[in-house]
């Protein structure tokens, strides 16, 4: 899995039981690795939405072969060869996500070759797992919404009562799950990309992330901008099925509010920033699930904002009736691993050809099954 922060690249080893109707699934995480984007792929990275043809075709292969480097280390931790491997599931990188709007088709792109992973683990690969739900009308996101729902319905069922998974990545994708039925998912709008952003943009690109949210924790904020934030954000009140990304929350928005950004104090920025994407998350449930009776008893967060402690007290503040925890405390799932034990999961069910998106997430007009298979390298005997 490789998010729209695009700091690097985390690979999961996960052991899955069950799924042939008899037993539910059942999930064991086995080891996580994460690899960091050296700064020239990450500058490559971010310089996506310039890019030409040229330059998105070799990131294609350059990232297909940074994932097959994690998956062998990963498989290397935990002492398993490509032979034991049913396959490789890779999320790959989204270098462009253009939802479906009123007049016309959207479309989305996602990076990381998987016949070079393949080809880099000799492993059968699952990939491009957007592509199907988006030619059946959908978002093509958020997908881990059907993972959410097999790790958390018995948590849910055991509460007799809605719980929810908050991923705090570039964007911030909420799905909640109730004790039975569908699950209710979207993205909620910026999760931690803004912050990273500007204070890039403030430090020259020394500071490229608000580290355990020691910057924010000492901040103030700017309550006004805030609250013109808020209300100028269309999206934050925007019905499901929606999706987002860098297109509206990354660098062209720091150029709007440039002045704002510039101004600031360091500290203050990365306050108000957090601030903002904690209310993208309050908004969303008293907007969108509360009015369906669907509040969530408990929220579970994982990704990269979960380690950040402003975000964690923010959130805890602002859903006084929720419990707030992280994927760790509640699953025994590091939250930098928990999107790729999702994407796991997706690929499991695409080998045993169970359709895993939710049409009524992402607005597809059918379920399919998800990804595309690349095979294992064949070797002819001698």
């Amino acid at each position: 899995m490789s998010g729209t922060s695009a700091d690097g690249i985390d690979a999961a080893v996960v052991r899955i039981r069950g799924g042939d109707g008899a037993e539910p699934l059942a999930v064991e995480l086995l080891v996580h690795h994460h690899a960091p984007f050296d700064a020239a792929l990450r500058s490559r990275v971010l310089a996506l939405a310039g890019a030409t043809p040229s330059e998105v075709a070799l990131l294609h292969v350059a990232l297909g072969q940074r994932c097959a480097q994690a998956a062998r280390a990963a498989l290397e931790r935990a002492g398993l060869g490509a032979g034991e491997v049913a396959a490789v599931a890779s999320a790959g990188l989204t270098a462009a996500h253009l939802p479906p709007g009123p007049e016309g088709e959207g479309a989305t792109l996602s990076l990381g070759d998987g016949d070079v992973i393949a080809a880099g683990t000799g492993c059968t690969v699952v990939s491009d797992f957007r592509a199907a739900d988006r030619a059946a009308g959908g978002h093509g996101a958020p997908l881990v919404p059907w993972a959410d729902a097999v790790l958390l319905r018995p948590r849910a069922r055991e509460r007799g009562a809605p719980v929810a998974a908050l991923n705090l990545g570039g964007i911030g994708n909420l799905t909640l799950v109730p004790p039975e039925g569908e699950p209710i998912a979207f993205d909620t709008g910026p999760g931690n990309m803004l912050i990273d952003g500007a204070l890039a943009r403030r430090t020259a690109g020394r500071t490229r992330f608000d580290e355990g949210g020691a910057l924010a924790l000492v901040g103030r904020v700017d309550t006004a901008w805030l609250e013109a934030l808020v209300e100028g954000d269309d999206f934050l009140r925007q019905a499901p099925p929606r999706s987002t990304g860098r297109e509206r929350y990354g660098e062209s928005w720091l150029a709007r509010h440039a002045a704002r950004v510039d101004a600031l104090r360091v500290p203050d920025l990365a306050a108000t920033l957090s601030a903002y994407t904690v209310d993208a998350v309050g908004l969303a449930i008293e907007q969108q699930l509360a009015p369906r009776g669907a509040a969530p008893v408990e929220l579970i967060v994982s990704g990269g904002g979960a380690l950040n402690r402003c975000l964690m007290d923010f959130l805890a503040r602002r859903l006084p009736g929720t419990a707030v925890s992280d994927s760790a405390q509640a699953l025994g799932i590091p939250v930098l691993a928990k999107e790729a034990v999702a994407f796991a999961l997706l690929g499991d069910a695409t080998l045993r050809g169970v359709p895993s998106n939710v049409p009524s997430v992402t607005g597809a007009r059918r379920a399919c099954v998800l990804g595309k298979l690349s095979a294992a390298p064949f070797h002819a005997a001698n």
